[in-house]
Order: C-alpha cells, then structure tokens, then sequence
C-alpha cells in the first residue's frame, strides 16, 4: 500500500496477512538445543551514517497471544556485535525498537549489517513457527522512508522440521539460491541487500553469481562475491557492472542471483537520485 504523507511524499509498504488456521507449537521450544537459532527472520542495517533502520514484532497467527522474540545484530562480515531482547510480548503490545539506539557509538564493520529476529525461549514457550515482523527505513538526509514486511523461516541446516528449511523451487531441504532481480531503467539505480543467515554453521562463505541479463534473456556478464555465513552483501547495479554492460543489457534487464552452496536472502530497492528510495 501507499502512505500519502503531509508532505506530498507517497512512501510505499508492505504489509502481511493475519492467519486463523495455525496452532501454538509447543516441541518447538524443546528443540533449541537441536535447531540452533532455528527460525530466522532477516532483514538489512543500511548504512547507518545515513539511514535509520527500525524492526516491529507483529504476531500474524491469532493462536499467538504472547511472542519471546529478540534481535541480534550482525555487521557485514557476519560478527554479531549486538543483541536486545524484547521479552515475552503480549499479542497487544507494539515495541519497535531503532537499532542505531541499539548499536550506540559502535560502528559497523563494513559500513552496514543486517539484523536477525529469532524466538527468545528464555523469556518465554509460546511459538507457532509463524514469526513475522515489520521493518521500517528513514533516509534522514531527506525524509524519505519505506517499510517491508516478512517471515521467519530456518536456513542452510540439514535439519527439516516440517518442511523448514523452505525451497522457493522444489521440497525441501532449501540450500541453494535462485532469485530474479528487477533492474530499474534510467534514472532509477537498483540496490540489493544479500543476506547469508544460517540456523547452524554452514559453509564458511558463499559461492554467489551476480548474472547481469538482458531483456532477451542473454547472459551478459557476470561477477562473483563472497559472503561470510552469517553476513551479508550490499551492491547496486550500477556499481557493480560497467555502463557498457548495462547498455547491452537494454531497458529491461533483470540480474540473476544464483548460488548452489547456500541460500540466500534478499532485500531489493530502487533509489532516484538523492530524492527517494
């Protein structure tokens, strides 16, 4: 949807869907010892000179009266350099917390992060598996802010626990990555924000191909990244491949993000300018 604001800014958002047909799961709380962090939900610390970046827990599953969750915080090379616990919320409450009040003085290494919601069963056994959260980002050098919203799912473990861990192509277990990313045409850039989280170690790094395409389906080039487990990898289209490049590519191109060793999750943007994002 679109928040018409005061002052004629239009910020875009995305919000989920309340569900009636799950139940509370109450083996999920015994196994932590098993899953490791177990269901993960990722999303980005953009770089936090000039953005602000916020988390909202929201229980989706109306079976989910109360939700132990807490938030850890990774910098780009997958060290974890900060984490609060929100306690045992109650279904009412509504605590967004900033993560830059989070971090205090401490810089990331990198220049950005990402952040990581995971159940908190040591403030409570309350869980449905269903783990959902808004996420909202402020561009403070103009105003300009834009929200998402997703789930939890568990990552790069060979432990399935009903039908976790989740392949957007296929059955379970999902330890590859496959994605499509729209390429804004000018004058609008495309970011991407990857993130490399893993409910139990996994390989140390990723194998990634960022495959640049073109709007009749050739490949046109292609660039490798690393990106430790646990990490994450924030690029733009146009830093990333050449002017020439993206001129072969045409007006509608699309990048590919392929990787055989992982799975991956990714945050797409288009930024104009100074002006908006």
């Amino acid at each position: 949807y679109e928040v018409c604001r005061a002052d004629g800014r239009r910020n875009i958002a995305h919000p989920n869907v309340e569900r009636e047909d799950l139940q509370l799961d109450e083996t999920l709380p015994k196994l932590a010892s098993i899953l490791g962090k177990g269901f993960i939900l990722p999303a980005p610390i953009l770089p936090p000179d000039r953005y602000t970046s916020m988390v909202l827990p929201t229980p989706m599953s109306t079976a989910q009266n109360r939700l132990p969750v807490k938030v850890l915080v990774h910098d780009a090379g997958g060290e974890k350099v900060a984490e609060h616990s929100f306690g045992n919320l109650a279904r009412r409450d509504s605590v967004a917390l900033d993560v830059m009040q989070l971090l205090g003085n401490r810089a990331l290494d990198g220049g950005y992060g990402h952040m990581e919601l995971v159940y908190d069963f040591d403030a409570g056994g309350e869980a449905d598996g269903w783990m959902h959260a808004l996420f909202r980002y402020i561009d403070r050098a103009n105003g300009h802010q834009a929200e998402t919203s997703f789930g939890a799912h568990m990552f790069n473990t060979l432990i399935t626990y009903k039908g976790e861990p989740q392949s957007y192509k296929g059955p379970p277990p999902g330890l590859t990555t496959r994605l499509f990313l729209r390429v804004g045409a000018a004058p609008y850039e495309t970011m991407c924000h990857l993130i490399y989280p893993a409910s139990l170690p996994w390989h140390a790094a990723s194998d990634t191909a960022l495959i640049l395409m073109s709007d009749a389906g050739e490949e046109i080039a292609r660039r490798h990244v690393a990106i430790p487990c646990g990490g994450s990898h924030l690029w733009r289209v146009g830093e990333t491949f050449t002017d020439t490049e993206r001129a072969r590519a045409g007006a509608h191109a699309h990048v590919v993000v392929r990787d055989t060793t992982c799975r991956l999750f990714g945050y797409h943007g288009l930024l104009l300018n100074d002006s908006a994002f």
